[in-house]
C-alpha cells in the first residue's frame, strides 16, 4: 500500500491521505483525488477496524480526553516550544491559528 502511495508521490503520513475500506466510497469528498489501492487480507482487515464506527462510551471518552486536553493547550504549546518545536508546526499538528500559538506564550 505505501509503495503505491509512494509511487504517485504521496507519503503515506500525509494528513491529506484517507484510507477507506470498499463501500465506504461515500466518505471521500467527490473533488478529493482517489487512487484505488488493492489491498491483502490482512491490511483490509486492519482498515475496517479502524473506520468501524465507535460506541458511545469509546466517544465520550475521547470527548472527555480533548477537553482535557484543550483545557491546558496554551501549557501544552509552551512544552513543545521549549522541546523545540517550531510555531509554524505546532500549528499544522494541532490546527492553531499561528498567531493563537505566538500569543499563547505572550509573544
Amino acid at each position: 500500500m505505501l509503495g503505491r502511495l509512494h509511487a504517485h508521490g504521496t507519503p503515506g503520513s500525509s494528513e491529506r491521505v484517507r484510507i477507506v475500506p470498499a463501500g465506504a466510497e461515500v466518505l471521500v469528498p467527490k473533488e478529493a483525488e482517489r487512487l484505488p489501492v488493492p489491498l491483502g487480507e490482512e491490511e483490509t482487515l486492519r482498515v475496517e477496524h479502524a473506520c468501524a464506527p465507535k460506541s458511545p462510551t469509546d466517544m465520550e471518552a475521547e470527548l472527555i480526553g480533548f477537553r482535557d486536553t484543550t483545557q491546558d493547550w496554551r501549557s501544552l504549546v509552551h512544552r513543545a516550544l521549549t522541546a523545540g518545536i517550531p510555531a509554524p508546526r505546532i500549528a499544522q499538528l494541532t490546527g492553531l491559528n499561528p498567531q493563537d500559538v505566538v500569543q499563547a506564550v505572550g509573544g
